[in-house]
C-alpha cells in the first residue's frame, strides 16, 4: 500500500499512473468472460457466480468506460480545441477498427465461410463491414456471409463493437460540455454530469420524433447495469481530481464493507463503490508500476479477442472455456501486438505531432509582437520607385 495517500490529480500526470495496466486487465477480463458465453458448454463465469450479478467481462467494460470518462475529459481540457480533440479521438478509435475489419474480411472470412470464395467476395454483405460510420455511430456489428453460421453466436464477428457507438456518444457529450466550459471546475463538472445523465435517460424515437424515458430494465446482453454512467462518473472524478484522495487502506475497507453486507439489498451498490475506488487506487499505486506494459494492447485485445474465440469455437464448439482461452491467447496477443505497434501507435504518433505543431503555431501567433501602426509617410508613393 502507498505510504502516503495520493490524489487522483497525481495519477493524471504523465508516467505516474497505471492506467494502461488497468485497461489491459479489463480487456483480458472481457476475453475470459467471452470464453464462457461463446463455447457451447454449461460452465459459467466464476466471478459472476461469486458475485451473483454481472461478471468479469461486464466489469471489464465498466472499467473501460470509467477510465475513458476520466482520460477523455482530461484530453479535452489539455487540448481546448474542437478540431484537435476530434482528431485525437478518431486516431484512437478508427485505425484499430479498420485493421480488425480487414483481418475479418480477408483472413477470417475466406477461411471459415461455407460459400465459394467467388460468392463470398462478390456478396455485398462482405463489403458492408467497411462502413465504419455505421460501426462507430449506428451500432451495427460485423457479419460475414457463410461465416460462423453454426456457432453459438451465429455469424457474429466482433460482438464488443456494440460499445464503440456508446463511447462515441459519450465523446460527443464531453465535446459539447467542454465547449461550454463545464469541465473546467468542480461544480461545473457536476452540472455537466447532470446534463449527461438527463440526455442518457431520455429516448428519442424515430421517425415519429416521440420523446420518452429510457426503459432501465432493458439492458444489453444481460448486463447488471449500463456502461455509460461509469463514463459520466469518470467525468465527475476528473472535475474533483484535486479533492479525491486514494489509499490502499480505504480500498480494503470498502471491500470489507461489501463482504460484510453482501447478502443485503444494498450489496450491489456497495460493490460498485468498492470497485470504482479500487480501480482508482490501482491506477495510482507505485506497487504496480513495474507491471505497466510498455505498449497499450488493451483496445486491440478487446477487438480481436471475440473474433479469435469465435474461430476456436467454430473448430471446437465443446472445448472447455479455460482451454479455449489457452488456445486463443497466442493468436489474440499476436494480432493485438501487430495492431498496437504497426497501426495504432504510428497513427496516434503522427496525429500528436500534427497537433503539437498546430499548438506551437498558435502559441507563436499569440506571442508575436504586434506590428507598429503605419504612418502616412509609409503609405506615400515614392517616385522613382526604389
Amino acid at each position: 500500500m502507498t505510504p502516503h495517500p495520493q490524489t487522483l490529480s497525481d495519477a493524471l500526470a504523465r508516467d505516474a499512473n497505471n492506467f494502461d495496466l488497468v485497461r489491459l486487465v479489463a480487456a483480458c477480463a472481457v476475453v475470459y468472460c467471452n470464453a464462457y458465453v461463446i463455447q457451447q458448454t454449461d460452465a459459467g463465469d466464476g466471478i459472476a457466480a461469486a458475485l451473483g450479478f454481472g461478471g468479469a467481462g461486464y466489469l471489464g467494460v465498466y472499467a473501460f468506460f470509467l477510465m475513458s470518462g476520466l482520460l477523455v475529459s482530461a484530453s479535452f481540457e489539455r487540448q481546448r480545441s474542437v478540431p484537435r480533440f476530434v482528431a485525437l479521438r478518431l486516431a484512437r478509435l478508427l485505425p484499430a477498427v479498420i485493421g480488425a475489419s480487414l483481418v475479418a474480411i480477408f483472413v477470417v472470412g475466406p477461411i471459415f465461410t461455407t460459400l465459394a470464395l467467388h460468392d463470398y467476395f462478390m456478396s455485398g454483405a462482405t463489403w458492408r463491414n467497411l462502413d465504419y460510420f455505421s460501426t462507430l455511430v449506428m451500432k451495427r456489428g460485423w457479419t460475414l456471409p457463410g461465416v460462423f453460421e453454426h456457432n453459438r453466436f451465429v455469424r457474429d464477428i466482433c460482438a464488443p463493437l456494440w460499445t464503440l457507438p456508446l463511447q462515441v456518444h459519450c465523446y460527443l457529450l464531453v465535446l459539447v460540455m467542454g465547449m461550454f466550459g463545464l469541465l473546467s471546475t468542480r461544480w461545473r463538472s457536476v452540472v455537466a454530469v447532470l446534463i449527461a445523465v438527463t440526455v442518457f435517460s431520455v429516448r428519442l424515437r424515430l421517425p415519429d420524433l416521440q420523446i420518452g424515458w429510457r426503459d432501465f430494465t432493458d439492458k444489453t446482453g444481460g448486463y447488471a447495469f449500463f456502461p455509460e454512467p461509469f463514463f459520466f462518473l469518470g467525468m465527475l472524478l476528473y472535475g474533483w481530481r484535486e479533492r479525491i484522495t486514494l489509499s490502499g487502506l480505504m480500498a480494503c475497507g470498502l471491500l470489507l464493507v461489501f463482504l460484510v453486507f453482501r447478502d443485503t439489498a444494498g450489496a450491489q451498490a456497495l460493490f460498485y463503490i468498492a470497485f470504482v475506488y479500487g480501480l482508482l487506487w490501482v491506477s495510482v499505486t507505485p506497487m504496480l508500476r513495474r507491471w505497466v506494459p510498455r505498449h497499450d494492447y488493451s483496445y486491440a485485445i478487446y477487438l480481436y479477442g471475440f473474433m479469435v474465440q469465435q474461430c476456436v469455437a467454430a473448430l471446437a464448439p465443446r472445448m472447455p472455456p479455460m482451454l479455449s482461452i489457452v488456445v486463443s491467447a497466442p493468436f489474440i496477443f499476436v494480432l493485438a501486438a501487430f495492431s498496437s505497434r504497426w497501426i495504432e501507435q504510428p497513427v496516434m504518433s503522427w496525429c500528436r505531432r500534427r497537433v503539437a505543431r498546430s499548438e506551437a503555431r498558435q502559441h507563436e501567433r499569440r506571442n508575436a509582437p504586434e506590428a507598429p501602426p503605419m504612418r502616412a509617410a509609409d503609405l506615400a508613393v515614392r517616385w522613382p520607385p526604389l
